[in-house]
């Protein structure tokens, strides 16, 4: 009897091999790390940022709290407020006493803060044309033209108010490059603001990564 068991069983066994199907590489969404742990905070507070390079024309630490408050309300599923500081042109990052009184009151939150610089310069560059067929190091054939170069750079603190202790701390910088010599700065803050948003934020709330994995079917 063990033998005939033993032949059925090898014969289900080589029918389960012909019915069964190759594996399926597929692509899964994974939920993002942030580098706070969750539930850490239930709000934000964007304060205004010291500007580093104030200008007359453009006043960069309010465009860029208005800026940040508006996206972060579209973001962030908590509270979200601004608060303006009188600071006397100082940091304040590392005095806990400062935030604490700061924010008061309100020790599930955090504070959004820094500072930030926008500069603006002339620059020569080659002109964007079809190499010479020569060579690339021929350089006969194309001139010199003006750039405007316009560089945003923020040095973000974000600052517990339970403890006034800088939790995090992390600097952006992004340039862009324009034809037009009188770009003006409201435009080219736009664009740069949104590319720092779209690096600051995934440090706060975590980004969704890609990642292979085996389907096994049968």
């Amino acid at each position: 009897m063990r033998r005939p068991a033993i032949f059925a069983l090898a014969i289900i066994l080589a029918a389960a091999a012909c019915f069964s199907r190759p594996p399926v590489p597929v692509k899964v969404e994974m939920p993002g790390v942030s580098a706070f742990p969750p539930g850490l905070f239930s709000e934000i507070i964007v304060t205004d940022f010291r500007d580093d390079a104030p200008s007359q024309d453009f006043a960069l630490g309010r465009e860029l709290q208005n800026y940040l408050a508006a996206a972060l309300g579209r973001s962030f599923k908590g509270t979200v407020s601004r608060m303006d500081l009188s600071r006397d042109g100082k940091a304040a990052a590392d005095d806990p006493a400062f935030w604490k009184q700061a924010a008061a009151g309100r020790e599930r939150a955090v504070l959004l803060t820094g500072s930030a610089g926008l500069v603006g310069r002339t620059r020569k560059a080659l002109k964007k044309t079809n190499l010479p067929v020569d060579g690339p190091f021929n350089v006969d054939r194309r001139g010199l033209i003006e750039q405007r170069q316009w560089t945003l750079s923020v040095d973000f603190s974000v600052v517990s108010a339970a403890t006034g202790e800088a939790l995090y701390k992390i600097t952006f910088r992004e340039e862009r490059e324009y034809l037009d010599l009188d770009k003006p700065a409201e435009f080219a803050f736009a664009e740069l603001a949104d590319r720092i948003r779209a690096r600051l934020f995934p440090v706060l709330f975590g980004a969704p990564t890609i990642e292979a994995r085996t389907l096994l079917r049968r």
